[in-house]
């Protein structure tokens, strides 16, 4: 169990981390850019462009790794109850199959 909510801890700080981040970019990228005469980036004149898209990417992201981990905190599933679950359905999956060769 320990092993568990250490990974829900460490997923949750990478997923806060890189939505901050990205809502950091993502204002530069907006408001707080200032253009530069004489000054060459990587990418030219679009480095504002790929900043902001950079830093929405980061931001979807980042909130889907906090969604991951709230909802693994919320919903207990135990490995051995899904399991069984997907056991049963292959041995039912299985059986109506063999029922339907044997009807033709």
């Amino acid at each position: 169990m320990s092993r568990k909510i250490s990974h829900l801890k460490i997923k949750f700080l990478l997923g806060f981390s890189t939505l901050i981040a990205g809502l950091l970019g993502g204002t530069v990228a907006l408001f707080g850019w200032a253009e530069r005469t004489n000054v060459y980036y990587v990418f030219g004149e679009y480095t504002r462009y790929v900043l902001g898209f950079g830093s929405f990417a980061a931001m979807i992201f980042g909130a889907m790794l906090i969604n991951d981990t709230w909802i693994a905190l919320r919903l207990p599933i135990h490995r051995s109850a899904c399991q069984s679950k997907i056991t049963s359905f292959i041995k039912t999956e299985t059986m109506s199959e063999e029922k339907h060769e044997k009807k033709m």
